[in-house]
């Protein structure tokens, strides 16, 4: 019998956290939960700990630390994030969203611990001091994105040398067929509201305006060793495909399935094995016409930011990944429109010119000045 496999799950109440948690409920006799965190749903966390026993836990925000009642300690704070991080065991699961996850996931792969990985955030900031980090402690990167997982897939044991190129799949977001001229009276109830996945607020936006296919372009250099020139974004609305392989020979392997994270999830945490999910079974005969499109770059500007960072050394992955999450949280909270997004980004990276960062202290120094500098231009008045 296969020993279980331990399991600690970073960002336990957000939509990765839930698909985690579907996952391992399935297959208890797989896999032991023995550590979760959450940012503040100390709520929701009680309820986790409670149903799995899981025996380290902690909430990184000290603000709902009385609402908690779980049946095991709770630690608190980010250091406690951190050490829960460290603790040794077979895969970490980083759903933490945003640049709050890169210090537990860096931390995870410092100790050797694998790490199935869904903050792209963490990858495009932190990308060659993260995969060379890992490289030197043999901790795997596995890729939980269902477009990288799907790549991941397709490559397996295949070099990289043999591959001309690769395409990842964008559904197109909420709106791909709204005229340009609306885009100006886009509410963030409207761009929260996503046709194909169930996802945060923060990831649903950037799918609306694109941004999240650029954040992806950059990981997809950053995991596989492929320059941007070798990266194609093709728009399928069905989301069936989710990541090709085209090969030197003709050869494509694409990976094909229904939109469901609880299958990229599962092919992290089984690796090199696969387990039966007991899911709805795709079938091509039913589904009958999938449709591509090449994506309009004037409707969503921001998706060729994703190249520009990796061809343009003046532009930096951590001021495009930083400014795009202040001009998000502007928008959500209704101080900017839709289309300022795009423009906050975009200044940005040409007002911040950092230096190549040498550790995870430049980062988050370069991280800081970026968010600053986004800021100010939020508050100008003709953002509002």
């Amino acid at each position: 019998m296969n020993k279980k496999k331990n399991i600690i799950l970073l960002g336990a109440t957000g939509s990765i956290g839930e698909s985690s948690l579907r996952l391992l409920r399935k297959n208890k006799e797989k896999f032991n939960l023995i550590g979760v965190s959450a940012h503040n749903n100390a709520e929701l966390l009680s309820k986790i700990v409670n149903e799995f026993d899981v025996p380290n836990v902690v909430l990184s925000d000290p603000k709902n630390t009385k609402l908690y009642y779980g049946k095991n300690d709770l630690n608190v704070g980010q250091s406690s994030l951190i050490e829960l991080a460290k603790i040794k065991c077979d895969i970490v699961i980083s759903g933490i969203i945003g640049m709050s996850g890169l210090y537990p996931a860096f931390s995870a792969i410092s100790v050797g611990n694998n790490l199935a990985i869904a903050n792209k955030e963490t990858l495009v900031s932190a990308g060659k001091i993260f995969m060379e980090r890992s490289l030197e402690k043999k901790a795997k990167i596995l890729p939980v994105d269902s477009e990288h997982s799907a790549i991941f897939q397709c490559l397996e044991k295949n070099n990289i040398s043999n591959v001309d190129f690769i395409t990842l799949t964008a559904s197109g977001g909420p709106f791909l067929n709204m005229p340009i001229e609306n885009f100006k009276n886009i509410k963030p109830s409207d761009a929260i509201n996503h046709p194909v996945w169930k996802m945060g607020q923060k990831i649903s936006v950037d799918s609306a305006t694109m941004f999240n296919k650029a954040l992806e372009i950059i990981e997809a250099s950053v995991l596989f060793n492929i320059k941007g020139d070798k990266i194609e974004v093709t728009v399928h609305p069905e989301h069936i495909i989710h990541g090709l392989v085209h090969y030197k020979d003709g050869s494509i392997i694409a990976n094909l399935g229904f939109p469901d994270m609880i299958t990229p999830l599962s092919v992290a945490l089984n690796w090199p094995t696969r387990i039966d999910l007991n899911l709805k079974k795709l079938s091509l005969k039913n589904i009958g016409n999938l449709s591509f499109f090449e994506p309009d770059l004037k409707k969503f500007p921001g998706l060729k930011l994703g190249w520009d960072v990796l061809n343009n050394p003046d532009f930096s992955p951590i001021v495009l990944n930083a400014s795009n999450e202040i001009a998000v949280d502007a928008f959500l909270n209704n101080k900017v429109r839709f289309t300022d997004i795009y423009n906050i980004v975009y200044e940005t990276l040409n007002i911040c010119n950092p230096s190549v960062p040498q550790n995870v202290g430049d980062i988050i120094e370069i991280d800081k000045t970026a968010r600053m500098n986004a800021l100010k231009l939020v508050q100008r008045k003709f953002y509002k």
